[in-house]
């Protein structure tokens, strides 16, 4: 079977949820501060060429990869249920939730903070459970030690730091998921227009590992799913929608795609203003004041 080379840190599945009716986006480019000449569809975006391609002994491995493939045919699959129901279960809510964390450390904007997570998480900070023996039953500790300190272990962290909010102490713990319970929810908005980044989870602070804490993640031209502890459940002023594609816009560190190019200019525009008034940092601390 052919090894997969063009890998999405952002799930083509989601990215579909922005397109227009053609499933095609237009792509604007921060860093040269120009649109692409074409549309382009989901698959042509937010991907990076065999980004999670391993090498064992010479030989290319995309076992990764496919991890992602099967997490996120789950992933899209409750949000479908989710969005045809209008109703979100335990199940689909936890499901939603880490896919919000998982996405976290599949960014490339998110590769400087996972190499200091992955230095200070060693593998008896996690809450899982390795044994490679030998023939006899025996603990092999030197083929345990190098599997620890592999290419591929290292890679796999990324999944697993995206479960470690939902523990304490590397136990699974109810207080956690119930608080996160509480104050997740899906807000809802026809006829609007949204815009999606390369760092799309917007987060209140995102240097803390073990707590996704407030965070902002659209799901859609029309959904959002909002953590956030206001206990309000509910967003409070349409200002809401314009705030959440500056702060998309903020965080996004060179590709931004939207279906409708002149909303997309008018953010671009809106946040240029607030730029040269060097107000942008003010743009995630008032997001979370409308949820």
């Amino acid at each position: 079977m052919a090894l997969s080379k063009r890998h999405h840190y952002i799930p083509q599945f989601l990215i579909k949820r922005f397109a227009d009716d053609n499933n095609m986006l237009y792509l604007y480019d921060k860093e040269k501060n120009a649109f692409a000449k074409e549309k382009r569809s989901p698959k042509s975006v937010f991907f990076d060429m065999n980004r999670n391609t391993l090498d064992f002994n010479g030989i290319p491995n995309d076992s990764i990869e496919k991890l992602y493939a099967t997490l996120d045919e789950k992933f899209s699959r409750d949000l479908a249920k989710i969005s045809e129901s209008e109703k979100i279960t335990e199940e689909g809510l936890m499901s939603l939730l880490i896919m919000a964390s998982s996405l976290k450390w599949r960014l490339p904007v998110n590769d400087e903070l996972f190499t200091t997570k992955d230095n200070h998480y060693t593998f008896d900070k996690l809450p899982i459970s390795i044994k490679v023996t030998n023939d006899d039953g025996t603990e092999n500790r030197e083929a345990l030690s190098h599997l620890m300190n592999s290419e591929a272990f290292r890679q796999t962290k990324r999944i697993i730091f995206a479960f470690l909010p939902f523990y304490d102490n590397l136990k699974l713990t109810p207080d956690k998921l119930l608080s996160f319970h509480k104050n997740s929810y899906i807000n809802k908005r026809d006829n609007i227009t949204s815009i999606l980044g390369d760092s799309p989870l917007i987060e209140s602070d995102a240097s803390d590992i073990e707590d996704l804490d407030n965070f902002i993640l659209p799901l859609g031209n029309s959904d959002t799913f909002i953590c956030s502890n206001s206990k309000g459940k509910r967003v409070n002023n349409i200002a809401f929608y314009v705030n959440k594609d500056l702060a998309m816009f903020h965080q996004a560190k060179k590709y931004v795609v939207c279906r409708d190019k002149d909303h997309l200019v008018s953010i671009i525009n809106a946040y240029q203003a607030l730029q040269k008034e060097r107000q942008t940092h003010f743009i995630k601390e008032h997001i979370f004041r409308f949820v």
